[in-house]
């Protein structure tokens, strides 16, 4: 029910521009959610950045820009955003977040 981007010019020194963390933590505040809890996917480093930074799980999806990345490239990303996890694409994360719903629904309290 809402989009969320940053209006400034990259000149501009605000802190809702990817990497600094503003933007997630006013969707935090938008809907009163810990950002610990809270998965952002990313196809860039500077998205993961900001996903660190803001405190949320960081997932890198290997389409969009991220597709282009080698092997090397990719080790270097992932060892500068560490927790980062991994996904082919948007709907194999999406898999990934059913099935661990699924995991934690059937675990006994």
């Amino acid at each position: 029910d809402a989009v969320f981007f940053c209006p400034h010019a990259p000149e501009v020194e605000c802190d809702c521009r990817k990497p600094l963390p503003g933007m997630m933590f006013d969707i935090g505040r938008r809907y009163g959610v810990d950002l610990a809890q809270v998965p952002m996917v990313a196809d860039t480093l500077r998205d993961l950045l900001a996903a660190q930074a803001a405190g949320c799980q960081p997932h890198l999806v290997l389409t969009g820009r991220a597709a282009a990345l080698g092997d090397d490239e990719l080790r270097r990303l992932l060892q500068q955003v560490p927790r980062t996890q991994v996904h082919e694409d948007l709907p194999a994360f999406a898999q990934f977040l059913l099935e661990r719903e699924h995991s934690t629904a059937s675990v006994p309290a």
